[in-house]
């Protein structure tokens, strides 16, 4: 990385976390977002806060953008105020979850001047906060190496999945497949239990030690339903988005799903039943609504009003 500066596009709650990365790594020189309050941290901190992508591209090396939707994706780096246009741009990485299709457009549509990378994460804003995101990249080798050191800062591990746009795209679908897995099969199961009285603390202790457990089990539930709080990551909306984007690459590849098809049908139903802008941990919510029982109601009386 060397001296290059470090400017960032789309500060949520998952971008503003990385960002805050190279704020506190003091190479964050220009930032950009739609909504004037994800800017106020960094203004404050002296980061050059600018209007459009091209004006981060005019004023950084590197610039990073974390964005909800691949139409987002290609407006700010190809839009008449895109990326594409900035002056002082080297490399444009994009760490969204946009697929193999889009992140190749962007690739192939960016000048010979400009390297991309797709660089998706995985851990979300807590990991992102404490530096210990994993994310998987792919693009050409000179760019990747180029950006590796700033890669380094936002993310403890740092996978290099092939030199072609859009393969670090397939490795995140895969990832998103399978958490998605996990947590729609353990809500299934909590809710069984929650209807046949089981103590859902029992119950974890006993999965979290035998061949059922998975990241939904040793993480989400406790700290993410059984707190009361019903948030983890993220939104169901990026379910949704991800799912369907898998489903289409496989269908592109000629690979036959069996389980992805049916994820997503419960998916779009939780989201048609008022679930679609919530956190993704109110899905055991809605399943429980199916089942007959009110599961923040269980949650509430049977693990938080103990005295």
């Amino acid at each position: 990385m060397a001296n290059d500066r470090i400017g960032f596009i789309g500060l949520g709650h998952m971008g503003g976390s990385i960002a805050e990365r190279f704020l506190a790594a003091g190479v964050l020189k220009a930032v950009c977002d739609v909504n004037p309050a994800n800017t106020k941290l960094f203004a404050d901190k002296g980061v050059n806060v600018v209007s459009t992508p091209r004006d981060v591209a005019d004023n950084a090396d590197i610039v990073f953008a974390c964005l909800p939707s691949t139409k987002i994706c290609e407006e700010v780096a190809l839009g008449k105020d895109g990326v594409r246009h900035g002056r002082a741009v080297k490399v444009y990485v994009d760490t969204s979850t946009i697929g193999i299709k889009v992140a190749r457009e962007l690739a192939a549509a960016m000048p010979a001047s400009i390297g991309f990378i797709d660089s998706p994460v995985s851990g979300g804003p807590p990991g992102a906060r404490a530096g210990t995101l994993t994310t998987m990249t792919s693009g050409k080798r000179e760019h990747f190496d180029r950006v590796f050191e700033a890669l380094s800062i936002m993310a403890k591990k740092v996978f290099y999945i092939g030199n072609e746009a859009g393969m670090a795209q397939t490795a995140k679908l895969i990832n998103n497949h399978l958490s998605c897995a996990g947590r729609l099969a353990a809500f299934e199961g909590l809710v069984m239990a929650m209807k046949a009285g089981l103590d859902l603390n029992v119950l974890l202790d006993l999965i979290n030690v035998s061949s059922g457990r998975n990241f939904t089990t040793t993480d989400k539930i406790r700290a993410g339903v059984l707190s009361g709080s019903f948030k983890f990551n993220g939104l169901l909306t990026n379910s949704l988005k991800d799912e369907a984007l898998l489903i289409d690459e496989a269908n592109d590849l000629g690979v036959p799903l069996w389980l992805a098809p049916h994820m997503l049908d419960t998916i779009k139903e939780a989201a048609a039943n008022g679930y679609k802008e919530k956190d993704s941990m109110e899905v055991i919510q809605f399943m429980g609504e199916r089942a007959g029982i009110d599961v923040k109601d269980i949650v509430k009386k049977r693990y938080q009003d103990k005295p």
